[in-house]
Formats: C-alpha cells, structure tokens, sequence
C-alpha cells in the first residue's frame, strides 16, 4: 500500500551537481575573491545552501558576506536553468502518481525557485514544491517531509506508508526520522554504510525503482 511519494530533487530527480558547483564558483569569485577555486570538498553535499555559503564565507572571506554570497547564487541558478537536465523516467513517474492518485512533491534542501522553475521549464506536473526557504529546519530533521505530506492532505497515521526517495547522507537521515519509508538512490554522493543499511530499499536510479513501486502501488 502506498499513500504518498515524497522526492527529494537534485540527485534524483535533477542531474544537477554541476550547476550547483559553478553557481558557488561564479558567486566565491564575484563576492569574496576572485583567485579563489573551491573543490567539491567544500560543498557539503544536500546540505543547506545558507550553510553552504556560511562555510564558504568563512573560509574565504566573512560571515557578513554569507547573504550576498547566497543571492548571487541563486541568481546564477535562474540564469542557467536550461542546463539542468532531469533523470530517465521522472515524467512518466509523476503521470503514473498522478494518475492513481497517489499524493506526491518535492522536499528540498535547494531554493524553492530552483526546483520550481525546472520543473516548469521540463513541463512537469508537481503539486507541491518546497525549498529551504520554506522551513524552521531543514534536513537532516525531518521538518521538511513532515511538512510536505502534511500540505499533500497525508494523515500522520498513513505516514508508515508513505515512501521518501532520497540520495544524500542528510536527507536520508531526516527520511530516516520521518516515520515514514526511505528508498536510497545512488548518487555522487557519499552515504555511509550504516545510513543506506537503514533505508527499506536500495536503487542504482530512480528509473530503476519503477517497477517496484507498481508493485507497491498495485498489490
């Protein structure tokens, strides 16, 4: 039985580290100093981009930096979105959601108009999209999927069965605490053993976990 399907987005839905790299490079450069390369040990990956930038700020310039920082990001983000390309089968999955009316949105750590403007520049169908602007915490607590099934009308006791799909060693550790189910999709990033052992199923992609949640959906 499935009452909902909550998605995280970049890493599963959009192939998107790219973007996200440069959108920091562009921003250190043009905000705290223009010699600097960053590496991806400096992005912390699913992690807020209001942390992201803190720790930028304060490796390489200051904590007052940190807002201005975070604006040109997300600036340089609306202006390349068309380089944000999503997975294999993402379309067809929020039809086939749509179709057997099972609740289904999005829960991100990135900005609400990033993930609102891909998915309107793919022409996808989303009911409810939300961004880190849209939280108190944002993950690893679970405040993000709490809130998402809540908007989506999903009574806390059908939580149980209700699936997360997530890639990250935060998300999943705020699916984890949702009282809800996570599925584990792998991605560029690292995720600890313990972490991915927890989750209740496994995927090399969210394509390939298709034909399982038919079978959940139709069984």
């Amino acid at each position: 039985m499935v009452k909902g399907v909550l998605f995280d987005f970049d890493g599963v839905i959009a192939h998107s580290k790219h973007i996200h790299f440069a959108s920091w490079q562009f921003a250190v450069n043009e905000v705290l100093d223009a010699n600097v390369v960053i590496t991806s040990g400096d992005i912390k990956s699913g992690a807020s981009p209001i942390i992201i930038s803190e720790i930028l700020c304060e490796k390489f310039g200051s904590h007052s930096q940190a807002e201005e920082l975070l604006k040109v990001k997300n600036n340089y983000l609306t202006e390349h979105i068309d380089e944000v390309e999503h997975y294999n089968g993402v379309g067809k999955l929020f039809e086939y959601l749509k179709k057997r009316n099972i609740p289904y949105g999005i829960a991100s750590n990135a900005s609400s108009n990033f993930v609102k403007d891909c998915i309107k520049f793919w022409g996808f169908e989303v009911p409810v999209m939300y961004g880190y602007e849209d939280y108190v915490n944002p993950k690893p607590n679970p405040e993000p999927y709490l809130k998402l099934a809540t908007s989506l009308h999903i009574k806390p006791a059908d939580f149980k069965d209700v699936y997360i799909f997530e890639d990250s060693e935060l998300g999943l550790q705020a699916a984890l605490h949702s009282g809800m189910k996570s599925v584990y999709i792998q991605s560029h990033c690292v995720v600890s053993e313990n972490i991915i052992s927890q989750t209740n199923y496994q995927f090399d992609s969210l394509s390939d976990a298709m034909g399982t949640i038919d079978k959940l959906i139709t069984s």
